[in-house]
């Protein structure tokens, strides 16, 4: 057994982390807010996300540039990048790191630098494997190395063996909090019989904790409430919180977290109502919960309560649709909302569109960008009362710019369950649409040129002809030529009339002679195809949680 203190830690921890660089970085509103400054003229920069709310932000600093402290600006911008890199945002508490990007345009990028994708200078990355006594020396030989060392920026722990005890483990984290550490990764590569991650008594300069396979357990939460004040970020990938109130308790400590990322996690507790009740912190400003399942009862998902977190601004969620696996709260001004309903008949049958309205906040007019499954539109075209789609509890979607749709199939149900939700929700400025059919083998289109052109039924109508003048960028994936797949794009061809480009990715990029209209788009250039996908526009929410 031996230790690899180089480079195999950051190893595959590190790499998770640099897959996913809205989330593993502090508060995706500043990312949102930065990553949209409208730099990105061309098509590049038309194809990505717009928040024009938060742009404001950073276009006023630009504005302030430009007159009076145009002097200071410069001057900021003469300032050495390494200077600014290793002298000064590296000894900045993250939240002020990000605060210097509205100082000067060369600034807006840098901050994001400070743990980079690459390795920093003030990182060390260990992999534990090999003997137990390779473990006890590098163990001693950092202790006893812990006064010559001011601070490390990034610790990147990856235990590879069963041997290491909870002592032993307990100590690396001790050395963590002594070394000043600000991002912290720990992982275990064990699948089974998770270890119990040993909370330290306090740390005033820990921001961002990210644990992968651990057990949160109620052995290190009976210490009296130390303090996180400057934690922010806490990820939790397959982790077990074997009990709840552990896990409230963490939260209950870390009073400035602006960002949870749970992912894959298992809750495990006896509970009486036979569901997970979880309270999140008050200031939270982004939460991601991605298929966490309940162990004990299985057939339960662990539900959440955002009554209580106005503060709330990017909701992404994953997994089932029981009767109500969140609920958020009514005041909440969200800029991103992600839901991905997991494909299941049987739990199909409990819910329905109307449901999913009840639980989302009152007032969507901030909402910029919007990513939603099919299956979350269900119900949508079959109302009581002849099912007239304008009888739909309506979404304030004005302000939206960015629109995907996760279908798991697109038959005639799903493409009127699609039109009745545009009809009730108009979204006028929308500029990107994104629409990911289902992966499958190539079923060539066979339905005659009367059948192509014929209309969704009455309770499926068009939405109005000015619901989409500002639509610049649609793309299809795994476009299959199916008689509602050409309907569907048929249908923007004619509505778009702003439109500049509709993509579809095809295992078969070729236009059948009989659809005139996609000839027509095909021959100005307004109709792309292509085989494979390409990275050039790619929506906001472009990562893959967990799969369904």
């Amino acid at each position: 057994m031996a230790i690899d203190p180089d480079g195999g830690g950051a190893g595959e921890g590190g790499a998770d982390r640099a897959k996913i660089p809205r989330l593993d970085k502090q508060g995706d509103q500043a990312e949102m807010a930065i990553d949209s400054d409208g730099d990105g003229a061309g098509e590049g920069g038309a194809d990505r996300a717009k928040i024009p709310r938060l742009d404001k932000q950073g276009d006023q600093a630009a504005a302030v540039g430009a007159g009076a402290d145009a002097v200071l600006e410069d001057r900021l911008s003469r300032l050495p990048e390494d200077l600014l890199k290793d002298h000064i945002l590296t000894r900045l508490p993250l939240k002020d790191a990000i605060r210097t990007a509205v100082l000067a345009r060369s600034w807006r990028q840098l901050w994001k630098t400070r743990w980079g994708t690459t390795e920093p200078k003030d990182s060390c990355p260990v992999v534990v494997r090999g003997s137990h006594d390779a473990l006890l020396r590098e163990l001693k030989e950092r202790e006893r190395g812990m006064r010559k060392l001011n601070r490390i920026d990034c610790f990147s722990l990856v235990i590879e063996t069963s041997s290491l005890t909870a002592k032993e483990l307990n100590r690396f984290v001790k050395y963590t909090v002594e070394c000043h550490v600000a991002d912290l990764h720990v992982e275990s590569r064990k699948k089974s019989d998770l270890p119990s991650f040993p909370v330290p008594k306090a740390s005033r300069d820990l921001e961002r904790l990210s644990l992968r396979n651990f057990r949160i357990s109620n052995q290190y939460y009976h210490l009296k409430s130390p303090k996180f004040l400057a934690l922010v970020v806490i990820q939790l990938h397959h982790c077990s919180i074997s009990n709840n109130a552990a896990f409230q308790k963490m939260l209950e400590w870390s009073p400035s977290l602006l960002t949870l990322d749970l992912r894959g996690c298992t809750f495990d507790d006896r509970w009486e109502d036979m569901r997970l009740r979880l309270v999140m912190p008050p200031n939270l400003r982004t939460l991601t919960m991605a298929e966490c399942v309940s162990n004990k009862f299985s057939r339960w998902k662990a539900r959440l309560d955002l009554v209580d977190v106005p503060s709330l601004r990017s909701f992404r969620y994953s997994g089932d649709f029981i009767d109500s696996p969140f609920t958020l709260p009514r005041a909440a001004a969200l800029d991103d909302l992600y839901i991905l309903f997991s494909h299941s008949s049987s739990a199909s049958e409990k819910y329905n569109y109307v449901k999913l309205i009840e639980h989302l906040p009152e007032d969507l007019s901030r909402l910029n960008v919007l990513t939603i499954s099919g299956n979350a539109l269900r119900g949508a075209s079959s109302l009581p009362d002849g099912g007239d789609p304008a009888q739909l509890p309506s979404l304030n979607l004005h302000n939206l710019r960015e629109l995907q749709l996760l279908m798991f199939g697109l038959e005639a149900v799903n493409l009127a369950e699609l039109y009745a939700f545009l009809k009730a929700c108009p979204c006028p400025n929308l500029e990107r649409l994104f629409v990911q059919l289902p992966a499958s083998d190539y079923k060539p289109f066979e339905a005659s040129i009367d059948e192509m052109r014929e209309e969704p039924p009455e309770n499926g109508e068009e939405p109005p002809e000015n619901g989409l003048d500002n639509l610049l960028t649609v793309k299809f994936l795994n476009f299959n030529w199916r008689h509602t797949e050409v309907q569907l794009v048929s249908f923007l061809l004619r509505k778009a009339r702003s439109l500049r480009k509709l993509l579809l990715v095809s295992p078969t990029p070729t236009v059948n002679s009989q659809h005139t209209d996609l000839n027509e788009a095909l021959a100005n250039g307004k109709l792309l195809l292509s085989e494979s996908d390409d990275d050039a526009t790619k929506p906001y929410h472009s990562e893959a949680f967990i799969k369904p």
